[in-house]
């Protein structure tokens, strides 16, 4: 499975196309995050939303790689249940 290479700012004008990549996720989610800066809600609602998923789906699910700025974003906003697993490349 190849990493989805996430952008620096993962705002609101990231949402769909960001959407649209999530949805072509076959086996799993597997993203990396080392050059993420700022996640925005959106973004961040797309992110539990293919979490929920890869569980209910029994598919593996990992933020890669993931920046400081990704980190304490994530953690600001509830989502440190998504850093579980959360590796380097």
């Amino acid at each position: 499975m190849e990493a989805l290479i996430l952008p620096e700012l993962l705002d609101t004008r990231y949402s769909v196309p960001f959407s649209d990549l999530l949805k072509k996720q076959e086996d799993g989610f597997l993203l990396d995050g080392g050059s993420v800066a700022r996640v925005g809600g959106l973004c961040f609602q797309l992110l539990v939303s293919a979490f929920t998923t890869a569980q209910a789906l029994n598919v593996p699910f990992e933020i890669r790689n993931v920046s400081e700025g990704m980190k304490e974003n994530l953690l600001l906003l509830g989502g440190d249940f998504l850093l579980q697993g959360a590796g380097e490349a």
